[in-house]
Formats: structure tokens, sequence, C-alpha cells
């Protein structure tokens, strides 16, 4: 197994042996982006008995090393080479710990590191910061022994602090809400963390994204996307009020992922409860990225972190031979703009346009008929890491009218979280990023012999004279069209200029 720094362009995999779960992850890395192609989890349970006996279920310890097994056949048939294997509270405090981590490497050949607490909240936080990097706040991350909770910030991460308040470690015999609630109340009572007032707080794990999807359901959120899902206090006080009073049956009609947490998933809702009123937190916003992602952050190099992790995704999902007329496109379009209104952030905005000049060409294997079905969709969904929801529904819709003028069909996110603004305004930027693409073929060369600007509230498009075919009555309709979304009117010249 490898110490090496995770390969660009290959496939590196993250092992992850947690009190509950056993799951294997293989990423397709693609400079600072991290796209999941394999996914597979085995709830082992090695932490259900440690409260009692100290030590590792054996049960747990049989279907583990199966699962390990599994994963190392996994690995070896795909030929991926950067692995790493994580243990974390269940190992790290059984009495046989050690002696599970030596079998593991005798029998499946996968070394795995047994992180500290401290370690883990770290290497959480690392992963939180990869899909968000401006994450401030606090990072929870709640397994089925322990808490690890850390400080994340602008000057990075703080200390980490671990408690044994994972629904294994604190479920005893019936669920009492009363006795549950006073115990971590107590736990978190010795936090130094949690000593600050409001902000956001980080959730990740398993069970928390399940709270989550309960959440989703209850609301009827126009967009099932857990990562930067946001819950205010007074909505995860209600969907921790919910969980706590519904049968096993009643989780599964609400959503049916929950049911198989629904031994747990009360104790999950306990814990979430108590640390938003210690923390006095404002908001939970739920990452998909955690500990396995950290893991490959970790090994990156200062340069490959340095990339914006959206721009990275962008280009990842779009592939390597569509990144070059992307930046191209970004650089091409961007006069347009001057003058427009902001809807975002400057920086916020740039970043975005520059997500949609990298998809701008992510429809084309597609037939023109299902571009229009699935484009915005496609985009509203996709493994984007540092967005926002609106801001994925704004990409998206970009995305859209890039291939057509006419709003998505059957599309509630584009409705209910757009508003008029956002629609025009993603409108306009697909408007653009048809233009340019139309000129030129999608070709980077003939891009360059063209340019655009926005001189006395007029769009002018300049095309060489040695390029004056790439003038169609179709470009001029997309430059017209453009210009009237962005409220200029439109001219094209052709010269040496």
């Amino acid at each position: 197994m490898s110490e090496a720094r995770p390969i660009d362009g290959e496939d590196a995999a993250v092992i992850d042996v947690g009190s509950n779960s056993v799951r294997l992850v293989v990423y397709r890395v693609d400079g600072r982006a991290m796209t999941p192609t394999l996914n597979e989890k085995v709830m082992a349970g090695l932490g259900r008995d440690l409260g009692q006996t100290g030590a590792l279920s054996a049960q747990g310890v049989q279907e583990a090393l199966r699962a390990l097994k599994r994963f190392a056949a996994l690995l070896d048939a795909q030929g991926v080479k950067s692995v790493w294997g994580v243990a974390t509270a269940a190992v790290r405090e059984a009495a046989d710990g050690q002696a599970f981590v030596r079998r593991v490497q005798d029998e499946t050949g996968i070394s795995l590191r047994v992180l500290s607490g401290g370690e883990e909240a770290r290497l959480s936080a690392l992963g939180v910061s990869a899909g968000a990097p401006d994450a401030d706040g606090v990072v929870g991350d709640l397994g089925g022994a322990s808490l690890e909770l850390i400080e994340i910030g602008p000057k990075g991460v703080g200390a980490g602090e671990s408690f044994p308040l994972g629904p294994l470690a604190i479920a005893r015999g019936e669920f009492d809400y009363s006795r549950v609630s006073e115990r971590v109340a107590a736990e978190l009572s010795r936090s130094s963390v949690l000593k600050g007032g409001g902000g956001n707080f980080y959730a990740v794990g398993g069970a928390w994204r399940a709270l989550g999807r309960i959440d989703i359901a209850l609301r009827n959120h126009p967009l099932g996307v857990l990562h930067h899902h946001e819950m205010s206090r007074a909505e995860v006080l209600k969907v921790a009020d919910v969980v706590r009073k519904q049968s096993r049956r009643s989780l599964e009609r609400l959503e049916e992922a929950a049911a198989k947490r629904a031994e747990t998933l009360p104790y999950a809702a306990v814990v979430l409860e108590q640390v938003m009123v210690s923390g006095h937190f404002d908001r939970v916003v739920l990452s998909a990225f955690g500990l396995r992602e950290g893991v490959l952050i970790e090994r990156m190099g200062a340069a490959t972190l340095d990339a914006d992790p959206l721009i990275a995704a962008a280009e990842a999902l779009a592939g390597r031979r569509s990144r070059a007329f992307g930046v191209a496109l970004e650089r091409w379009i961007a006069p347009m703009f001057t003058s427009a209104p902001l809807v975002f952030s400057m920086r916020r905005q740039a970043l975005l346009r520059g997500a949609a000049a990298r998809l701008a060409d992510v429809g084309g294997p597609l037939h023109p008929d299902q571009r229009l079905e699935v484009m915005f969709d496609l985009i509203l969904r996709a493994p984007l890491a540092a967005i926002s929801h609106v801001e994925r529904a704004y990409l998206a819709a970009a995305i859209h009218h890039r291939y057509t003028k006419a709003q998505p069909r059957h599309a509630t996110a584009y409705q209910r979280m757009l508003s008029e603004e956002l629609q025009v305004s993603a409108a306009a930027l697909g408007a653009a990023l048809r233009l340019g693409a139309d000129l030129s073929g999608r070709s980077e060369k003939l891009l360059k012999a063209c340019s655009i600007s926005v001189e006395q509230k007029t769009l002018v498009l300049r095309v060489k004279r040695a390029s004056a075919a790439l003038m169609t009555d179709t470009v001029q309709r997309r430059l017209d069209h453009a210009a009237a979304l962005l409220g200029l009117a439109a001219r094209c010249e052709c010269g040496e200029a």
C-alpha cells in the first residue's frame, strides 16, 4: 500500500475502517478534483460491543475481514496502486485493536493507519475544506463510536477534540431521550471548541446525512443533493423531534435510507441537537466531503491545492480534451459581463462563469433532443465541489441555456431556487457560451480570430477579415440574443482589428 502522493489522472483509493462501517472509495484524481468511481460499504459493526467488553465484536471482525478481502481483490483487479487505509475510534479504543490491524495486514495486505481522535478531526476538517474552501465555523464528524469536533476558518483548522458520543457508544437498552440528552450535554460541556457563539456547524457522517435526507423530505426541498444542504437551528430541532418519535416503519416511509439506521438515528439526532444548543450555532451545513477526502487532500502538494476546487471539478467532469477550449471560452466571454449586474459577489460570479465555460461542451456527445431533457438535471446533481445549492441551480440553468432559449421543462429547482434576476443572469451566461461555441465550432484557434466587447451600450463582435466565413446568420442570431439578455444593442464588424 502506498505512502506517496495521489497521481494526477490516475485512480486512488481510501479504505475507512470505522466503528460501524467498513468502506472503500476509489477516486479518479484530476488535479485537486476527486471523483468517486467506486463506493462500497459493509455495516460490520466492529464497535458494537466495545462499551461492554472493551474489545472489538467477534462477529464484526469476521465481517470486516471478509469485506477487506473483497476490497483488496477489487483494487488488485482494477490495478489501483495508490491505496490508503485508516481505522478510527473502535480500533483505536479496543484492547485488541492492534491485533486486528496486524491480522488485516497479514490476511489482506492492507495497511491500516490507526488515527488518534485529533488526527481524525483534522482529516475530516481537511475534507470539509476540499468541498467548501470558505468554510468558517466548527466541523463535527459523527461516527459509530465517537464524535470529533474541530474549528475551521480562514487560517485553516484548529486542534481537534474527540468524545465517546457515537450511537454505538451511548446506546443502552431502550432509547430514553432525557437520559441520552443529559449524557451528551455533560460530555459536550467539556468542549473548548463549542465555547464560541453562533455561526456554521459543518456536519459529517452517514447518520447526520440521513437526518439531512429526512429534512429534505419534510420540507419538500427541490434539490435532493446532500452536499451543502443547509438546515437552520429550528429545522434541526424539528428533525430531531420527528426522528425520536417515529417507529422504524414510519422512518422508512419518510425516507427509505433512514430505515437502515433506525436503531441509531435517534441517538445521532440527540447529539446534533445538543451540539446546536451547546455551540449556539445558527445553521447546520451538511458536507459530503470528510475523512476520506481529507486523507487524499493531506497528501496533495501546495501547487495542486492552489487550484480552485469548483474549477477543478468542472474540468474533471468535462474531461481533459475540453479543458483548453473551456479556458479560452472563459477569457473570450469575460468582456461581455464588465457592466452586467452582479447576482453573486464579483469573485463568485467570475468562478461560476469559469466553471460554466469549462462545462460548455459537456452535452456535446448527446443528441440535440436529449440535451434539452437532461442538461439541467445533469449539472444540478453533478459531483461538484465548493458550490452552494443556489449556485448549483444557477450553473445548471446557464448550461441548459447554452443549448436553448427555453426554460427547463419540469425543473422545480429552476423555479423555486432562482429569482427572476438569477434566471435572467443565467440565461445571459448561457447565451454567451452558445455564441462563443457556435461561432468557433468549439475551436480554440478559431475563437482567437474573433473578439467581443461592450462599447457604448452595444455588444460588438469583431471578426478578422480572413475569418469572415465564421459569421453566419445563425451566429448573428446568437449575438442578438446574448445582447438582448444583457440589455445591449448588437453589432458585428469584419476587419483586421
